[in-house]
């Protein structure tokens, strides 16, 4: 099949999935399959999951029983249930609707051969259907638990619309699953584009060089907000990050660079990278090129001084900065950020140490 990848480097549609459902409190994720498709999720989430644990006779004679199991018991602690699919029981044709009777489950027909992550997120979204409600507060959105930097990017996002005086209504996908039944509000910042829930009207997106323009949208509905005070700390920030890329310019020459990550980081990287460095870059959008081999070739063909990406892309010959999972070059526990303001000033301290490091080698 022309769709097969040799090396894939993106995880599966039902990882995207439980990516974004495992990211909402209070819901409990049932992966409906074998032991295989539940430990590699938990691995790289490392949120809590359930799942089914499906062996060979039950494959045969049927599953519905055993899920029907799980998701009974797991109701009966309190909790709402969402199941998602993959791909064993997907390509049975086995009907599960009777493994939902007397239950509320939310199903999510995700399996992993329907496309990579970001096919999964749009179908765990869909399978919410979150509705929208009239409220005078925004929605955070693009945070998902596949992303190195989501919790560092909700945060810095919570403190920018603090800083504009502006209300948060859910932070998708990282809030109470209760407040889904809300409503969402009618209106939609981002903080990773590329894992866009769809909900509510989208005003742009937090990372850095796009704030002035996700500003001036959020003024038309929100003209009392205080973006003076928005604009000051970006201008400073640009200032900031201005004379230390010079400072690195007197000494060595503007870097080339090679990226690989999802399309919305790739963007960022090659406009950022370009302002400050006047750096040529080359990217290799996740959505676009998820085979290794095909990456491989082009980084080796463009020969970069820096590899923004995953483990996956880092070589002894170039620089290295994790901008994408999985990035196994350094423990990181602390919220780190490359959206919003801090974001922004954080992504181009990394790149500079990451230079500076590899020069002293």
């Amino acid at each position: 099949m022309s769709s097969c990848l040799e090396n894939p480097v993106m995880p599966c549609a039902m990882t995207g999935a439980c990516a974004v459902l495992s990211g909402f409190k209070g819901l409990s994720v049932v992966i409906h399959g074998s032991s295989g498709c539940y430990y590699y999720p938990r691995s790289i989430l490392k949120a809590p999951l359930f799942s089914t644990y499906l062996l060979e006779s039950e494959i045969v004679f049927g599953t519905v029983d055993r899920l029907h199991e799980v998701v009974s018991a797991l109701e009966a602690e309190g909790k709402p249930v969402a199941v998602v699919n993959t791909c064993i029981p997907a390509l049975t044709g086995e009907d599960l609707a009777k493994a939902f009777e007397g239950t509320n489950a939310v199903f999510v027909d995700a399996p992993g051969f329907i496309g990579n992550a970001e096919a999964g997120v749009k179908a765990a979204y869909t399978a919410l259907d979150i509705r929208t409600a009239e409220t005078e507060s925004v929605n955070i959105d693009g945070v998902c638990g596949l992303d190195l930097f989501s919790r560092g990017n909700l945060h810095e996002a919570r403190r920018m619309l603090s800083v504009l005086g502006i209300p948060v209504r859910l932070s998708l996908a990282s809030d109470a699953y209760a407040k889904l039944k809300a409503g969402a509000a009618p209106f939609t910042v981002s903080v990773n584009p590329s894992w866009n829930s769809g909900i509510g009207e989208q005003l742009g997106s937090f990372l850095f060089l796009d704030i002035k323009d996700t500003a001036a949208a959020l003024e038309k509905h929100f003209p009392d907000a205080d973006y003076a005070a928005l604009e000051a700390e970006w201008k400073k920030a640009d200032e900031t990050m201005f004379y230390y890329a010079d400072k690195y310019l007197r000494k060595y020459t503007p870097p080339t660079v090679a990226i690989a990550g999802q399309k919305s980081y790739c963007r960022f990287a090659e406009q950022m990278l370009t302002r400050y460095f006047g750096s040529d870059t080359v990217s290799f959008p996740r959505e676009e090129i998820t085979d290794y081999t095909e990456i491989s070739a082009g980084i080796e063909k463009a020969n970069p001084d820096l590899i923004l990406g995953s483990t996956f892309e880092a070589s002894a010959d170039a620089a290295f900065f994790g901008i994408t999972h999985p990035d196994r070059s350094r423990i990181s526990m602390s919220a780190r950020a490359v959206s919003g303001i801090e974001g922004g000033v954080m992504f181009l301290e990394g790149v500079l140490n990451s230079l500076m490091d590899f020069n002293k080698k």
